[in-house]
């Protein structure tokens, strides 16, 4: 009898021993790891080829790239923010590779209430051709731990640092911007010999001996 219970025992043990060193590991699961799994928690959304949004519990987030300006080769972004919790202190880091320079048009800390929807704009310029990820974390700083997050891009610049593919509005702009060239250039040209001629008249004058 007593060999019965301890073979009863012994098998209890072996059958609840795994789901009591699951629940163990669990409990003492590092916290990046947690961090991580909330942050796979993130719903990704394609609105077109241009916008993109990213929801977690903390914040919502909007991505719309505006198209490349001829003048400067910068490509304007929007951001928009929702957040899902209060965060007097939130950080907004756009992080790219050194091959691009950003402009942020906004301050890189800001407060933000819940249920409101907030606008921040920025700018990359790329400084070599090439196909490049980046993306812009929202980081919520509270006095205890952080809340974020991120929403990303890819981007491809030609040789010639034009964003494809090309927009038409980059098209029409160009072949403005190619026009307003020739016509600046032009207008230098009448004007350098419009200055010659008339410099010339009077030289002639200057140097003619009197009769």
């Amino acid at each position: 009898m007593k060999t019965k219970n301890l073979i009863l025992t012994i098998s209890l043990t072996l059958l609840f021993l795994p789901l009591f060193s699951s629940s163990l590991l669990l409990a003492q699961e590092d916290p990046q790891v947690m961090y991580e799994k909330e942050q796979e928690e993130a719903l990704e959304t394609v609105i077109d080829e241009n916008s993109k949004s990213v929801t977690n519990r903390y914040f919502d987030l909007t991505i719309e790239r505006k198209p490349q300006s001829p003048f400067g080769q910068h490509v304007p972004y929007i951001l928009t923010v929702t957040p899902h919790i209060d965060s007097p202190k939130t950080q907004i880091l756009w992080n790219v590779p050194t091959t691009i320079k950003v402009k942020r048009k906004h301050k890189e800390f800001n407060a933000l209430k819940s249920g409101q929807t907030y606008i921040f704009e920025g700018e990359i310029t790329p400084l070599r051709a090439g196909t490049y990820d980046f993306s812009i974390s929202v980081i919520s700083w509270q006095h205890d731990t952080n809340y974020t997050n991120s929403i990303s891009d890819n981007v491809e610049f030609s040789k010639a640092l034009v964003l494809q593919p090309v927009s038409s509005q980059y098209k029409a702009l160009n072949t403005i911007k190619i026009i307003l060239i020739v016509l600046i250039s032009l207008g230098i040209i009448v004007g350098a010999a419009l200055i010659v001629t008339k410099y010339t008249q009077k030289a002639k004058q200057w140097l003619t001996p009197p009769t």
